[in-house]
């Protein structure tokens, strides 16, 4: 830390020394920043940038991590609730801001899919759990292993940027259906639930599917490419 220098009186009657007359030199130049004072500058976290998509990618992770049951399948039937209605949300943006076809159809796909699959998952709740969807089930408290996925979702769909709003979407979108794809193998390896594998299951087969067409889309258009 730079230490401001004290002149006293007598140095003033007396003249300046050489080193002071150095330090007070109006050429001097500032004191160098340290490398320390440089690696904490790079390390500081950057505000994340607003988007189209930041309110409903807000809600649908907020409501993701506070979504649970009273095992690894119900817990994973309440998370992709949200998780599908995120992907509903943020199609029904880009449908509103695109010109561009195949995007208009991949986000009319997936909200028709996301609707249908939002409804399955409510139906396997009031059958099996007897609860309403969107609320713990009383007696939950047990945490399945779905953290590290989720948060590998958030991060990466955060993260995920665009020259334009099509491409941004299909990079969220393929960060959506990883967390999914992932979330759903973990359903798999806890859960005996018939109706979950089979679930689970299928919205591996069919975020795989998508997130391969959102790759392709994403390399068929590249920034500045026509």
């Amino acid at each position: 830390m730079f230490n401001p220098i004290v002149i006293r009186p007598s140095l003033l009657l007396a003249g300046c020394s050489a080193l002071v007359l150095t330090a007070c030199s109006p050429a001097a130049e500032p004191p160098a920043t340290s490398k320390a004072e440089e690696s904490a500058h790079a390390s500081e976290p950057m505000a994340m940038a607003q988007t189209p998509f930041s309110a409903a990618e807000t809600r649908m992770h907020e409501a993701m991590m506070a979504a649970t049951g009273a095992d690894a399948g119900e817990t994973w039937a309440r998370k992709m609730i949200p998780h599908h209605q995120g992907a509903l949300d943020m199609s029904q943006i880009v449908l509103r801001d695109t010109q561009d076809a195949d995007i208009r159809r991949m986000a009319q796909k997936t909200v028709e899919m996301q609707t249908t699959d939002i409804a399955e998952l409510r139906r396997w709740l009031e059958t099996r759990v007897g609860a309403a969807a969107g609320a713990a089930a009383p007696g939950g408290g047990g945490e399945p292993p779905f953290a590290p996925a989720e948060t590998k979702m958030k991060d990466a769909m955060m993260s995920a940027t665009g020259a334009n709003t099509d491409r941004m979407w299909a990079s969220k979108m393929i960060a959506h259906h990883q967390g999914a794809l992932e979330m759903s193998q973990v359903a798999l390896r806890e859960s005996q639930d018939a109706g979950i594998r089979r679930m689970a299951q299928k919205t591996i087969e069919m975020q795989t599917a998508d997130i391969a067409e959102m790759r392709a889309w994403l390399a068929a258009h590249p920034v500045g490419g026509s």
